[in-house]
């Protein structure tokens, strides 16, 4: 067997996930808590509670993606609908699998949303010195990190509070913990900074890799729009 056929042995039964549902003409994706439970070595179903489940919205031609906590570590998986089972149950199957790791490169897409990076010293132990914010400009974004630009220098090899604003239905403020994986400076005034989250809560996190999706989704369209132009 391959591994992404393995993937599903490695879970317990009926297990809680989070599901990134896509919506018929919308693109921000529902997220909603669900039960996974095996059927077969691909093929399981995703259990909702009665009445959750937006059975006339859901767009079954596009990939949903799923995010299981694996002893604590994050994996998610894409699949496909099947088939939808009175009107509570999803019949799915696997497509793949994708780490932690890999979700920096999977789910990154261009994007151009405002940020501001500041000192990790609380600010009632401050001094004048420590008391700082930077302000910049995402070039991209993911669920385990960004790529942005800056007017300022930031600091080198220092961890830093993160806060962005992300374009959702109601702009939704995500506050996090980074590291610089890498500063390069562009021109005088330029600086080009790529971070990885170090600490983002799960809810947090789901509501990135949904505006990352909902983004793909659009430049799709967008793309399918230019071709047939």
């Amino acid at each position: 067997m391959t591994n992404t056929n393995l993937f599903l042995t490695k879970i317990s039964d009926e297990k809680p996930v989070r599901l990134f549902l896509p919506i018929i003409d919308a693109d921000d994706r529902l997220v909603i808590q669900c039960v996974l439970k095996k059927t077969q070595t691909t093929h399981f179903q995703l259990l909702f509670k009665h009445g959750s489940l937006p059975v006339n919205k859901i767009d079954k031609g596009t990939s949903c993606l799923i995010n299981i906590d694996l002893g604590g570590k994050s994996v998610s998986i894409e699949s496909k609908i099947l088939e939808i089972i009175n009107n509570q149950t999803l019949e799915m199957v696997l497509q793949k699998t994708i780490t932690h790791e890999q979700m920096r490169e999977y789910f990154r897409v261009d994007c151009t949303i405002p940020i501001i990076l500041s000192s990790m010293i609380p600010e009632e132990f401050n001094s004048s010195h420590d008391n700082w914010k930077i302000p910049g400009t995402t070039v991209d974004l993911s669920g385990a990190g960004l790529r942005a630009s800056f007017a300022t220098e930031p600091p080198k090899n220092t961890q830093v509070r993160l806060e962005l604003a992300l374009p959702t239905t109601e702009t939704t403020i995500i506050k996090t913990l980074a590291s610089p994986v890498r500063i390069s400076q562009l021109t005088d005034k330029l600086w080009d900074a790529a971070y990885q989250f170090d600490q983002i809560e799960d809810e947090d996190q789901d509501a990135i890799i949904g505006c990352c999706l909902g983004e793909q989704r659009r430049l799709l369209r967008l793309k399918v729009k230019v071709t047939k132009n």
